[in-house]
């Protein structure tokens, strides 16, 4: 939770993020794509986008270096709905300078992890590569400073079967408003200052959320679930199952309609959200996403363009090392660093 008594620079600062402010069969498909004009508030000129490659420094440790933070908090049984207490773990990146920094507001972004995969793989696979490109984009001035949560929808011993950790997932949304996030939120500064339900969709504009794989299952759970908490949306390579297992692929214009009656009745959200959804061009999960997406642009008053695009990465395949391209091109548009602290002037050209 941040204090407001701010330095004039760090005041303009947060007014200005406020105001600039993720053994398997392969299905393929073609749905017509949705083009729009070029000039749009997306910034982008059509549904379909390509990735720009990572920059190979950005890899590498920096010299100016984040710090995580293993968090262990209470929380219930979700999934089966008894009361039922148990523990979770989460690790937090706080970037660089936040231990300096006594007043200054912080966004936050929540990932969900793959299949197989834990809360510390995000900042420890790769050689940190996620860790280290955080780093970098923050220092090189591409994106504010940001607060990175990466957080687990196992349940003690992990499914064996991917699928079967579908009720894990749709529980995660859940127990990150009720537990995760009014934990984060009130220990370090961010633009939350109460963390009951009305605090937390009063600073919804400040979240985004993402995951990779059935991590991305989660995060359009989240849409359905828990729209009114988050303002950006980040599913990588898997589609939807609000309908059931592979709904987004096999019943895409079903589950379209479905997400866009559920963001159409928001209370709080109405139009301000975004999702930037995307997979790579070799990723088996590939078709799953796309023609859910594709579905989803031909409801054109709930998702045009300044509400969803795709990003596609080329031949990048359904692997942890993906990932830095997809965060290397969404987290600047997510989250701009629009004010140059060196000219004392914003820079960002939307303002």
């Amino acid at each position: 939770m941040c204090t407001f008594s701010m330095t004039i620079k760090n005041f303009l600062l947060c007014l200005c993020l406020t105001a600039c402010n993720g053994n398997e069969e392969v299905y393929s498909t073609t749905l017509p794509e949705q083009e729009t004009e070029a000039e749009t508030s997306s910034g982008y000129p059509s549904l379909l986008n390509k990735t720009v490659p990572v920059p190979a420094e950005y890899l590498e440790e920096a010299a100016s270096q984040g710090s995580v933070v293993q968090i262990d908090y209470d929380t219930r049984n979700y999934v089966d709905g008894n009361g039922e207490m148990r523990s979770n773990t989460a690790y937090v990146y706080l970037p660089y300078g936040y231990e300096e920094s006594s007043d200054e507001c912080y966004d936050v972004f929540y990932f969900v992890h793959g299949h197989g995969e834990t809360a510390a793989s995000f900042f420890q696979n790769e050689n940190g590569m996620m860790r280290n490109l955080l780093d970098h984009l923050i220092a090189n001035g591409d994106m504010s400073p940001i607060i990175v949560v990466s957080t687990s929808y196992v349940y003690g011993t992990p499914v064996d079967y991917y699928p079967d950790a579908d009720p894990y997932c749709k529980a995660l949304p859940q127990e990150l408003v009720n537990d995760l996030i009014p934990l984060v939120e009130s220990r370090y500064r961010t633009y939350t200052q109460q963390t009951d339900f009305e605090g937390l969709q009063a600073s919804r504009n400040h979240r985004a959320i993402g995951g990779f794989s059935m991590g991305a299952v989660t995060t359009w759970y989240a849409l359905e679930c828990t729209l009114d908490y988050f303002k950006y949306f980040m599913p990588i390579s898997s589609d939807g199952w609000s309908l059931g297992r592979f709904a987004g692929m096999d019943y895409p214009d079903e589950t379209a309609a479905h997400l866009a009656d559920i963001i159409r009745s928001s209370s709080s959200s109405g139009n301000d959200f975004y999702i930037w959804a995307c997979s790579g061009t070799d990723d088996v999960a590939y078709d799953r996403i796309w023609i859910q997406v594709q579905a989803m642009a031909q409801i054109t008053d709930v998702f045009d363009i300044n509400h969803l695009t795709f990003h596609e990465q080329e031949s990048a395949r359904h692997v942890f090392g993906s990932l830095s391209e997809y965060f290397f091109n969404a987290l600047p548009f997510m989250f701009p660093d629009c004010y140059d602290v060196n000219s004392q002037q914003f820079t960002n050209d939307n303002l």
